[in-house]
């Protein structure tokens, strides 16, 4: 089955409308009964980078830097976090080839019926093991990461997150760890949350919109550019394929 260019032509575009407008909306940050804001752990991805071969001529990795902000009163002994993307833009094309493959096993052909020849060699899910170390309250942090990927266009995608391990640091005594978990805590802002703008860096929400909009034009275009580029190689790969048969 030929891989359909349609299927995400125009991904950073839609992307970067999402992004505007949801700028443009009022700053509703999450408050507690009290009328205090609520305790948590934000993190946010950013400056999304592809890593190629010397000739540039294929994207090998994807670097990118993520940021903790410890919105709380509470010092965090560190955290094993383990980050998940789901590629969204592959899901018609798998969907569309497992049933060409469920068709053929019907027909008798020696053929997994759940068999995908994109999902085989593009996992639609992306991992990141993250290891966060201590951060104490109201601090901020930010590491370096990297992810063998040549599809670096997914990690603009909103995430999820799995806390593998975390806990908060006993009051009174640093040398003893509670076994408090603080799993619940963390919360992944993206840039249409107006936190993403607010609680990370001490410049005005405008100041800040303005430069990451015009940053995240660029790195959507890059990874449109890039996708665009998989998909024809995907395409040529397909039509070698057909021509064996």
């Amino acid at each position: 089955m030929k891989i359909q260019n349609g299927f995400c032509f125009g991904i950073a575009s839609l992307m970067l409308s999402a992004s505007i407008a949801s700028a443009q909306a009022l700053d509703a940050k999450i408050v507690s009964d009290s009328g205090e804001r609520d305790e948590a752990i934000l993190f946010k991805v950013h400056d999304i980078t592809s890593v190629k071969t010397p000739n540039d001529s294929d994207i090998v990795a994807c670097e990118f830097f993520v940021t903790f902000y410890n919105r709380s009163q509470k010092e965090i002994n560190g955290a094993q976090l383990e980050l998940k993307w789901v590629d969204n833009s592959l899901i018609p094309v798998v969907n569309a080839e497992k049933a060409e493959s469920a068709e053929r096993h019907a027909k008798g052909d020696d053929i997994d019926a759940d068999f995908s020849f994109t999902q085989n060699g593009n996992p639609l899910e992306l991992y990141a093991p993250i290891n966060m170390p201590a951060i104490k309250p109201y601090k901020q942090i930010t590491l370096k990461q990297s992810m063998k990927t040549d599809r670096c266009y997914v990690l603009l995608n909103n995430l999820t997150i799995d806390v593998k391990s975390c806990s908060v640091k006993q009051k009174g005594d640093a040398a003893i760890p509670s076994n408090e978990n603080c799993n619940g805590m963390f919360r992944f802002i993206s840039q249409e949350n107006p936190e993403y703008y607010t609680d990370f860096q001490k410049i005005s929400y405008a100041t800040q919109k303005e430069a990451d909009v015009k940053k995240r034009a660029n790195q959507e275009k890059e990874m449109e550019d890039q996708y665009q580029q998989a998909v024809k190689n995907m395409d040529l790969l397909s039509q070698a394929l057909a021509e064996i048969k």
